[in-house]
């Protein structure tokens, strides 16, 4: 590092045509303000023509709740719950007790207990083997 000699940097001067800040601004703000011309004029051209095609103003929507609108089914469809029903109907008689046969006396009981009954080897007329 001793044998480095220390070079010094010097910044250029400005140009004397150089942009100034203000000139910046000025012409930032015409184009702001041109844009916002232009916006506004479109905006009432928009409104005298929505005038031009509609004389009488905005019309009222139609009913929400009717069952019909432009040809397009409007009605809440009911909720299709037999698929459900069916379930919880099957699981009742798999877990559940009732009547087979009430005349010859054969009842349903919960098909834990008939597999526990089969698998321990119980009779059918109720008695051990």
């Amino acid at each position: 590092m001793s044998g480095e000699s220390r070079r010094e940097w010097k910044t250029s001067e400005r140009a004397q045509d150089a942009t100034k800040g203000w000139q910046v601004g000025a012409v930032l703000l015409v184009t702001l303000l041109i844009f916002t011309a232009f916006v506004w004029v479109t905006w009432k051209q928009l409104q005298g023509r929505e005038r031009h095609l509609n004389p009488e103003g905005p019309s009222e929507p139609p009913a929400l709740k009717q069952p019909e609108i432009n040809l397009v089914d409007t009605a809440p469809f009911p909720l299709d719950t037999r698929a459900y029903e069916e379930t919880n109907a099957q699981q009742e008689r798999l877990h559940g007790y009732g009547w087979v046969d009430r005349d010859a006396g054969v009842v349903r009981m919960p098909i834990e207990w008939g597999i526990e009954r089969v698998v321990g080897g119980a009779r059918r007329d109720g008695g051990s083997p």
